[in-house]
């Protein structure tokens, strides 16, 4: 059963093509367990949906959004290697659907969620022989760890390493923002690779925000990249706004402020994914203030895309 209420509009014809592919993707066996369970995000955003008005703030009808949801990739938490290359199958088998090449909105699970979904997108692409694409990921951390613990090399603190080892992606075209807690080991292995990113002071207000990402467009422009996938961790926000996730950290990036970079990023690149991962509801209770603002950010990003094409 799909309790997305607003994402029972029709899934596409041949008039209006299915533009939105919403799926879940339950696994948080890549985390610390104390820290909430954010498998339970994907089935608890989709319950609470039917909370919120059906009109995104910029006054998009929700409900006619060319959308559907494809449910839940299966999770088997103890064979993380076939769950890979489930999610793996599905991206890619997911794109053509119904011949409409959908762009994927995914609901994790926490943040190694994240990796096996854009490396399935870099290897279509390749596939196909299109031009590499970019990955903007917002975060309070920096997850650029190799190996965790000097073991875990997947991990949701390696997130950020893993896709930039990606041939066509690489730190070149990869850029993380709102970065607020680092460890040293990762901080060092960043600096020698050349990752590019910017730490949550440098984004205090809307103007700095605003000049660092017409930074990136342009860096990006001027590399060639028109295409990026947009992967948003809800520890971005400042923990007083979203204090249902794992790993709360003070001085982020308030709603609006993620809305209008949001809004300027769609204005500027085509967008072929997203993501929003690290909710976890039974840290957000009774308020359900971090799932009520994570279902605002996906819904009032698929009315910027669509505003913007």
């Amino acid at each position: 059963m799909n309790p997305f209420s607003f994402y029972d509009a029709p899934a596409g014809d041949a008039q209006t093509p299915t533009r939105f592919a919403i799926f879940g993707i339950p696994w948080d066996a890549n985390s610390t367990h104390s820290h909430g369970c954010p498998r339970a995000a994907p089935y608890k955003l989709r319950e609470l949906s039917t909370f919120l008005g059906r009109a995104t703030e910029t006054g998009k009808d929700i409900s006619s959004f060319p959308m559907h949801d494809f449910g839940d990739i299966q999770v088997l938490a103890s064979l993380p290697d076939k769950t890979r290359e489930n999610i793996h199958q599905f991206v890619q088998g997911m794109l053509p659907w119904d011949n409409c090449n959908p762009i994927p909105f995914m609901i994790g699970g926490d943040h190694y969620c994240s990796y096996p979904v854009i490396k399935a997108l870099h290897d279509l692409f390749e596939q196909q022989n299109k031009p590499p694409f970019g990955v903007i990921i917002f975060d309070a951390h920096l997850d650029y760890y190799d190996k965790w613990l000097d073991k875990e090399s997947d991990f949701h603190c390696t997130v950020t390493k893993r896709v930039s080892d990606l041939s066509r992606i690489t730190p070149e075209r990869l850029v993380v923002l709102g970065v607020r807690d680092m460890d040293m080991p990762e901080l060092e292995m960043a600096k020698s690779d050349r990752l590019h990113y910017i730490p949550a002071y440098k984004l205090q207000s809307m103007e700095q925000i605003t000049q660092v990402l017409q930074d990136t467009v342009e860096t990006f422009h001027n590399r060639g990249i028109r295409d990026i996938y947009i992967s948003i961790d809800i520890d971005v926000l400042d923990g007083a706004q979203a204090p249902g996730t794992g790993y709360t950290i003070p001085g982020g990036m308030t709603y609006r402020q993620l809305w209008n970079a949001l809004q300027l990023l769609t204005k500027e690149f085509n967008i072929i994914g997203a993501d929003l991962v690290e909710v976890a509801p039974d840290l957000d209770l009774p308020s359900k203030l971090t799932q009520i603002t994570a279902l605002k950010i996906l819904t009032e990003l698929m009315g910027f895309i669509t505003e913007s094409k």
